[in-house]
């Protein structure tokens, strides 16, 4: 089947070469069309397989063997492209057709993406320029043959290519897009649009464009009859046949040769016949030899297909019977083999045990307490103890055949191991009676003992404690205190203390010795007495330790006007902020601070009472710095960017991403209570780099882009935009509640298609509240961007072919938007308008003004009640 597989391909090919080579008569004949510059741009991508490619460049070189060459009549481009574009020769590079075949034979396939747009683009700028080789007023002519759908944009440059006046031919095959090709090709599309369903039928195409070059064709426009093929020449026309078939007396019609029937083969046993050639086959029990022709005997048994488990026994060519090993015998499926057993057939003569030691194989063993006798067959009882092979310690007691027991001596009692013997040790075992101490004397003997501060009684057994402060044997100046039987320790009256030697006493001074936790000063009174006094300027406390400054503002025994600063016994006087002490230090006058500092205000210097404020005019905001007016700032947004970091980025791309994302840091306010950034990346999986509440500035936030370590490996999108809508954006990583209206912001930044869904956590972010922002570069799928990036897609969706261009998006991104464009339940006033923020600061500083006034009224009427009481005392 494969033979008649490779006949049908060949077939075909050979179909599109001859009929696409159908206009020419003869060798030396070309199609007269004029001077034409004409260029093809061919589809190089991965998904263009190694044998479409050879047909496709068998395509090129049949329609160059059409046309007139040279460089006062046609002259040819070839330009390849994928991912990235590549001009094989110019219009310029040959003249001839052999070296135009040659140059199309060498070239090497790019495998890459379909980026169809960028090569208009290139055909339009460079191809067709005058540098290589385009001719002025000579008719422009481009094919482009292409099998998938473009990942960049073409109608916009391929509209631009036909203003030019290039003409454009778009050839599909399988996988291409109609919509793509009408948007490439030049009016009308009927004779401009082709698509075939596979390349081995791109010749129909060389057809139909040859005939535009060249005029008509009688093979075309008349009822030619031929059965398989027409070939056309000027103002005539020949018929051909299939390969494989001959032409018949009637010049049109075609018969199949079959040169099995004709014996042209040399099979050497079946021969299986098809239009103009032959597969040879081999009959039952043979098989087919490397020659194509040859038959040999086919031998299971050597060649392993038999299914025999130990012996395979050849009978023949594809014939054979199963044997077994000795020892074994064959089962009833004549496959597989049994062991024999004897023991458990009983084709023994063993005394007592057969033992099973392989296939037909068997010894003789004995029963435990028997031995094997010199016959290998009879069994004799075994005596242990006679033989002294019992390893008894001290007695060996006969039990039967094999076994024994093992005892010991009067004194002993037999172990565990029930072989060893130990000595009895009454006091170990507590049969002893002792009250204290048994002292262990043999086996069976004992007597007893005390403990150290105990003597034994008249019984012998129980025993007495010793008290040495009752005897009087201990030494002690003041005090013996009883420790336990025969100890005791020494003691000293209250007051005193027990000195080194451990007997005698000496009187305390807590004072001396700091040990009287008085606040100031420690008065001793005696051994082991104190009282506390304190220090001028304090009092004692009700807890006759500590001690109190005596606070002269606090009893109000001064005449401060204003400020009472105290120290013990002694006071000072001050003033309130904005006021100054006079001359007698106990009055304060009032300052005039917006005339006597340097306050600094852009506008305005308004006085309060010890200090002053800085105000703006309409319209505009006081800044951070509380003096300079301005305009309104940016909003405030949490913003979190995912970025790519799969493999296809390559590392040097990926530092260009990292530029890109402090690009976008440096167009916000960043700030705690401003702007805040979080920044995720992922590949396989998927890694917070930092969240919104970590770095509260762009410097920090730039500087932790710049060391973000690049991950590699795949692209999960949809993993990414699961993590962000989860995670990025919970309170807990710093996202402000959606109550304070605080615009959500998520940015994607990908090279490539996902390798997972991104359809349900796309839609679920937007639901969310997040404006999803989508940038594209290189290999990156346009529908997958348009499907994560916000309405209107058109501003929140970028694309680029280059990562040099990112910087560009990065100047075109507008994340700023004001919190009343996000949907809260609560209707509130836009504060990037400078009229609310004025309107608010006025408003506030009318209530400062109002409540300082109160303060200074409350101030001085204390002053007035606190003079009146002073006046009374």
């Amino acid at each position: 089947m494969g033979n008649l597989r490779g006949l049908s391909v060949f077939i075909v090919l050979t179909l599109a070469v001859f009929t696409s080579a159908r206009p020419k008569s003869g060798p030396n004949q070309k199609c007269k069309s004029g001077p034409v510059d004409l260029v093809f741009l061919i589809d190089s991508s991965r998904s263009v397989r190694p044998h479409e490619f050879e047909t496709m460049r068998k395509f090129l070189i049949d329609i160059l063997n059409t046309l007139d060459i040279g460089l006062d009549t046609t002259r040819v481009g070839v330009v390849q492209y994928s991912s990235q574009v590549r001009s094989e020769f110019s219009l310029k590079t040959h003249s001839k057709l052999e070296n135009m075949v040659k140059a199309i034979n060498e070239i090497v396939p790019l495998a890459q993406g379909t980026m169809t747009g960028l090569a208009i683009r290139y055909l339009m700028n460079e191809a067709f320029s005058p540098g290589q080789g385009d001719r002025p007023k000579v008719p422009n002519v481009a094919v482009i043959v292409t099998d998938g759908r473009p990942q960049d944009r073409v109608a916009e440059v391929a509209a631009e290519a036909r203003e030019r006046g290039i003409e454009i031919y778009a050839v599909g095959v399988a996988r291409a897009d109609m919509t793509s090709l009408r948007a490439m090709a030049s009016p009308p599309f009927e004779d401009h649009v082709f698509l075939v369903e596979r390349f081995d039928l791109i010749y129909q195409f060389g057809l139909q464009f040859q005939d535009k070059l060249c005029g008509i064709d009688l093979c075309l426009e008349s009822d030619h009859g031929c059965e398989h093929l027409c070939e056309s020449s000027p103002g005539s026309f020949t018929c051909h046949c299939l390969p494989g078939y001959r032409l018949n007396a009637d010049g049109k019609t075609c018969s199949a040769i079959d040169l099995c029937a004709e014996r042209k083969h040399d099979c050497q046993q079946i021969c299986i016949s098809s239009p103009g050639s032959f597969t040879c086959d081999c009959n039952q029990g043979y098989h087919l030899n490397d020659d194509k022709k040859t038959c040999s005997p086919i031998d299971l048994c050597a060649e392993g297909k038999h299914g025999c488990e130990q012996v395979c026994v050849y009978s023949g060519p594809g014939i054979f019977t199963c044997d077994c090993n000795e020892g074994y015998r064959l089962n009833g499926d004549k496959k597989t083999c049994s062991p024999i057993d004897l023991c458990a057939e009983e084709k023994h003569d063993c005394q007592q045990v057969c033992v099973y030691s392989g296939p037909g194989v068997f010894t003789c063993d004995c029963n435990k307490g028997y031995r094997l006798n010199g016959d290998k067959k009879t069994c004799t009882p075994i005596d242990l103890c006679a033989e002294e092979k019992d390893d008894c310690q001290q007695a060996c007691v006969y039990m039967g055949p094999g076994v024994f027991s093992c005892d010991c001596n009067e004194g002993y009692r037999l172990n565990g191991d029930e072989k060893t013997c130990s000595p009895i040790d009454l006091c170990a075992e507590g049969k002893h009676g002792c009250e204290q101490v048994c002292v262990y004397m043999g086996p069976g003997v004992f007597t007893c003992d005390c403990n150290e501060g105990y003597r034994l009684n008249v019984d012998e057994k129980t025993c007495s404690p010793i008290d040495l402060c009752a005897e009087g044997k201990h030494g002690c100046e003041q005090v013996c205190v009883y420790s336990g039987p025969g100890i005791f320790t020494c003691d000293c009256n209250e007051g005193y203390r027990l000195n080194g030697d451990k007997k005698t006493c000496s009187p305390i001074d807590l004072c001396a010795e700091g040990k009287h936790d008085c606040d100031h000063v420690c008065v001793n009174m005696g051994p082991g007495i104190f009282t506390c006094d304190c220090k001028k300027g304090y009092r004692l406390n009700e807890d006759e330790k500590s001690c109190s400054a005596i606070d002269l503002c606090a009893e109000g025994k001064h005449d401060c006007e204003q400020i009472c600063i105290s120290t013990p016994g002694v006071f000072t006087c001050d003033c309130n902020k904005g006021f100054k002490l006079n001359r007698d230090k106990r009055t304060c006058t009032n300052m005039d601070m917006c005339n006597t500092v340097k306050h600094g205000c852009d506008y305005q210097c308004v006085n309060t009472p010890g200090s002053y404020h800085c105000i703006c005019p309409e319209g505009q905001l006081l800044q951070d710095d509380g003096k300079t007016c301005g305009t309104c700032k940016s909003a405030n947004i949490d913003l979190v960017l995912l970025i790519d970091g799969s493999k296809s980025v390559r590392p040097q791309n990926f530092e260009l991403v990292k530029k890109f994302v402090n690009q976008v840091v440096d167009s916000l306010d960043v700030s705690a209570h401003g702007t805040r950034v979080g920044l995720v990346q992922y590949s396989s999986r998927v890694r917070t780099e930092f969240p919104l509440n970590m770095y509260h500035t762009a410097e920090d936030i730039k500087a932790a882009v710049m060391k973000v370590d690049y991950m590699e490996k795949g692209t999960m999108t949809g993993l990414a935009l699961k993590h962000m809508l989860e995670y990025s954006f919970s309170e807990a990583e710093g996202a402000r509640p959606a109550s304070r209206n605080i615009p959500r912001i998520g940015l994607v930044f990908t090279d490539g298609r996902s390798q997972d869904d991104i359809s349900e956590y796309a839609k679920k972010a937007k639901e969310a509240g997040i404006t999803m922002y989508a940038v594209g570069v290189g290999k990156a799928v346009e529908d997958e961007l348009r499907e994560i990036a916000s309405d209107p897609v058109e501003k929140h969706f970028y694309y680029t072919t280059d990562f040099s261009a990112i910087n560009t998006i990065a100047d075109n991104l507008k994340l700023n938007v004001c919190p009343a464009e996000s949907q809260g339940e609560v209707e509130v006033k836009d504060p990037c308008a400078c009229e609310n923020l004025v309107e608010f600061q006025q408003a506030t500083m009318n209530s400062l003004d109002q409540f300082t006034q109160k303060l200074a009224s409350m101030a001085a009427r204390l002053e007035q009640l606190e003079n009146q009481l002073l006046s009374r005392k």
